[in-house]
């Protein structure tokens, strides 16, 4: 299986020198993370990850806006001198930026709502390196994708992903309305009036994230997805032991282990309708 993972501590570089390679958050390029490094800081990082023949990929997931574009261009040039293997990002002000500098060799697009079905797989494969498929589907959907689909994507296997983003701070503005005190670095839940789960919340520089219920977690299914593509896990809200845990349990694919951990998992849409008809049952507008 080729696994590609968080670096959310850096020893994990010694622990895990079998995987593909290892995801860099870097602060102000970055988000959906919870261990964010700097520039200085990731040099090193690099040279260890490449040492070991391992691929070096960055999440440059950020929604960027104009005055954002003299840093994205300094810190993308910094970057590439640095040897960065490959960059995740889902905002076309990227794209464009990354056009310019002649490397889009190194792009693989992600938007967890839209890589849904085989034909649009198929377009941003022509425009990227790669692409990393939705969480959103079933596991019939993403069965049809592997099946189909001739260059290896990326499939998200393991952690927490969000649902919805903002970049209105919600959390502040739940304060001033409420005029009570909440401390954003905090963790918290939201629960929704019709559904019993909790998502957790949270507010960073980007804005407002909320997240899925649970650990999102491909396990059996991943024998049947394709041997050439890659499959992704990520380390927000794990702590370390169980993060490492969990990595070996990848590795050798012993998946029963997954229910020693004290972790509320979840198959998000694999086995169950993406929407709810009113007929059947949904909450009435009226």
């Amino acid at each position: 299986m080729k696994l590609v993972v968080e670096l959310k501590y850096p020893n994990l570089i010694e622990e895990f020198s079998n995987i593909e390679g290892f995801i860099l958050n870097i602060k102000g390029l970055s988000c959906y993370y919870d261990r964010g490094y700097s520039l200085g800081e990731i040099e090193e990082l690099i040279r260890k990850i490449h040492n070991n023949n391992q691929l070096v990929y960055v999440n440059a997931r950020r929604i960027f806006h104009e005055q954002d574009l003299e840093i994205i261009d300094e810190m993308l040039d910094k970057l590439i001198i640095l040897g960065v293997d490959y960059f995740f990002y889902g905002d076309a002000t990227f794209y464009e930026i990354a056009v310019k500098k002649n490397i889009v060799e190194k792009l693989i697009y992600q938007v967890n709502t839209y890589m849904t079905n085989y034909f649009d797989i198929s377009v941003m494969l022509s425009e990227n390196e790669s692409v990393v498929s939705s969480t959103e589907i079933s596991y019939e959907e993403l069965k049809n994708i592997t099946d189909k689909v001739v260059e290896p994507i990326y499939i998200h296997a393991f952690g927490y992903y969000p649902i919805f983003h903002s970049r209105r701070e919600l959390i502040t503005n739940y304060q001033m309305y409420r005029q009570i005190e909440v401390d954003t670095s905090c963790n918290y839940d939201v629960v929704e009036e019709l559904r019993d789960s909790h998502y957790p919340i949270e507010q960073t520089e980007n804005g407002m994230v909320v997240y899925i219920d649970g650990a999102y977690c491909l396990d059996k299914e991943i024998n049947s997805l394709g041997g050439n593509n890659y499959f992704i896990i990520t380390s927000k809200f794990i702590n370390e032991n169980d993060y490492k845990e969990i990595i070996n349990i990848y590795i050798n694919e012993e998946y029963d282990k997954l229910s020693s951990l004290d972790i509320i998992y979840t198959k998000g849409l694999l086995y169950e309708k993406s929407k709810l008809l009113k007929k059947e049952g949904g909450a009435s507008c009226e």
